[in-house]
């Protein structure tokens, strides 16, 4: 089937018949569905695959939170000549859904109005089963984060158990892990040559269920089934780090029993180059909702990120808690600076555009360009934990350049510009050129800057794989410096995490006493959620560290909230909880202060 090239331009992927026939559409090739409201901004899934299919000569439309109580909506856009592509949007659908405790969010950033209500609990497998119901014998493919995630056996944190693979309780055909543009194009233009779903076997970046006569590689390392970790929780823990090892371009293929079937998880594509990344951020995204949200009260996840700038892809940290490397790789593949400067521009003449860019970053802003001499082949998880490794090049030339570059644009412009590194940095990476911090302090931070040292003791650090807090305590010093240089008053807003696997009650009031020594009163702090295919959940469910050593596991609801109560010990809504256990911990005279500090302060 050959592909049919678009030749009218619009402003939005069309969501209805209407809107296709506009078009002069009969039939989209792909149909995305996703559980969040229609953003057509590069920070969204949906938009920048659907945007990058079109690219490439595909017809496609979008179905934004269908009503899944029945196939009537899956119906609505007919059927798609290629396949169905379904996600659950930007973010996890339980982490949408519940906070750490287990409590429903009253709030859904990503639907209209914060509306919540708009999206099934398990959108993967409800969308599937209303679209095979719509019509029948047309592929599914699965894609987006809660789908890379997922794609192994994992555990389920609402739910308090091991779970198959999405993709067999999905009953889908393929699935798309981690950053997903050139294995959808591979499964787009296979399908268009006519060729059959088993023909979708061995592409880079996909996993595939064992059925008829499919490709199965012969060489394949094979993972601890569902059963065998269920029966055996230290499993987990050898799942997670045989997976881990071939977690790259260059791995080995993984085969895993979900009991029943068996899957196929392929390693990861490999980056996109800097043309590629150039070319996709490129596309003519509006940045902003479908009109029809406008009298709903818009999208507010798109607020936060609506004039930012993605400078690149990927996160060599390797954080035990986070499964950004996992799902965008440890490879840094960047945009060239006339790309980010070329988006820049495109702001001026944006109505909306009040002169702020709210972030110019990654998942680690500061990681802009780095480059390892192995990525491709490398099994160790962290580059920077527990040091920084020798084959890592932290050279920040390039990173220098860039910022360099936007603060002349800026100050090129008629109008006052301000530009904010807002996505976070690497402070055991900065503090490897002092120049850089001066360059931030001076002309990126307006006030405050996100600082993520996570812990106050070392032992809790390493398992997160972070930095000992001592070297947040030198950038600390430096950034202080830098800021009085500059002739400004800034600020660290420190993050840290509660809970985490093998932090006793004793440790948190270490960091307690720290806080409190420092006139620290954190308001955002994050409980421990042991999400799906990061070491910190394999530590959770197995109660062991990656060494196999037995840790303490902080599990109960009380020990969580006593926790995160130490963490804002300023609140007086967490007197009773943090005073009983520093009675019993004959803390008198820190009671004491917490008591003044409530009452004084707040």
């Amino acid at each position: 089937m050959a592909k049919k090239k678009t030749t009218k331009k619009y402003r939005l992927l069309p969501t209805t018949i209407q809107e296709m026939r506009q078009l002069g559409w009969d039939q989209a090739d792909v149909i995305l569905v996703t559980a969040d409201a229609y953003v057509d901004h590069p920070s969204f899934g949906v938009a920048l695959i659907g945007r990058w299919l079109v690219k490439h000569g595909y017809r496609v439309a979008v179905l934004a939170q269908p009503d899944w109580k029945t196939a009537d909506d899956f119906r609505s856009l007919g059927p798609p000549k290629l396949f169905w592509g379904i996600t659950s949007g930007a973010i996890d659908s339980r982490l949408n859904d519940y906070a750490s405790m287990g409590h429903r969010r009253k709030k859904d950033s990503y639907s209209p109005g914060g509306k919540t209500g708009l999206r099934p609990r398990r959108p993967l497998l409800v969308y599937s089963a209303r679209a095979r119901q719509a019509y029948k014998g047309i592929p599914i493919v699965l894609g987006g984060l809660e789908a890379s995630i997922r794609r192994l056996v994992h555990y389920d944190f609402i739910e308090d158990k091991l779970k198959r693979s999405v993709l067999i309780d999905a009953k889908a055909d393929i699935l798309v892990h981690g950053m997903g543009e050139l294995a959808i194009k591979e499964i787009a233009d296979r399908l268009s040559q006519g060729r059959s779903i088993d023909d979708l076997a061995g592409i880079p970046g996909t996993a595939y269920p064992i059925r008829r006569d499919c490709f199965v590689p012969e060489k394949a390392i094979h993972l601890p089934s569902l059963r065998q970790q269920d029966k055996k929780r230290s499993e987990v823990m050898a799942a997670q780090k045989a997976y881990q090892d071939h977690a790259h371009p260059q791995g080995l293929p993984v085969i895993q029993e979900q009991n029943p079937e068996q899957i196929v998880i392929m390693p990861p594509a490999k980056p996109l180059t800097t043309k590629q990344m150039d070319e996709l951020y490129a596309l003519p995204f509006t940045r902003t909702y479908h009109p029809k949200y406008e009298t709903l009260g818009g999208v507010p996840a798109l607020e936060p990120v609506r004039f930012s700038i993605t400078t690149h892809r990927g996160c060599f940290g390797g954080c035990s808690f986070c499964s950004i490397h996992l799902h965008q790789g440890k490879q840094i593949c960047s945009r060239s600076i006339e790309s980010l400067i070329a988006e820049a521009n495109s702001f001026l003449n944006n109505k909306d555009f009040k002169g702020t860019i709210e972030d110019l970053g990654g998942p680690t802003a500061n990681m802009y360009a780095m480059k390892c001499k192995r990525a491709s082949i490398c099994r160790r998880p962290s580059c920077l934990s527990p040091t920084i490794c020798k084959n890592l090049d932290t050279d920040t030339k390039q990173l220098m350049k860039m910022l360099k570059t936007f603060v002349k644009w800026k100050s090129a412009q008629k109008r006052k510009i301000n530009i904010f590194v807002a996505s976070g940095i690497r402070h055991d990476l900065a503090i490897q050129n002092k120049d850089y911090i001066d360059l931030l302090a001076k002309h990126f931070v307006g006030g405050h800057l996100k600082v993520a040292p996570e812990h106050y003791c070392d032992d809790i650090l390493k398992l997160m794989a972070k930095p000992s807090f001592k070297l947040f305590e030198k950038f600390e010093k430096y950034f202080s410096v830098a800021s009085r240089k500059a002739g400004k008053e800034q600020y660290l807003v420190p993050y840290f995490i509660s809970s985490h696997p093998g932090c006793t009650p004793d440790d948190a009031l270490e960091l307690t006493k720290y806080l409190i020594s420092r006139s620290w009163f954190p308001r955002q702090v994050q409980d421990f959620i042991p999400i799906p295919l990061t070491a910190s959940a394999a530590m959770y469910i197995s109660g062991r560290d990656m060494k196999g050593n037995k840790i303490h596991v902080p599990r109960g609801h009380k020990e969580k909230q006593l926790q995160a109560a130490l963490l804002q010990y300023y609140l007086p809504k967490n007197k009773k909880t943090i005073s009983d256990f520093l009675h019993r911990k004959n803390q008198k005279e820190l009671l004491g202060k917490i008591n003044y500090i409530q009452k004084s302060k707040f």
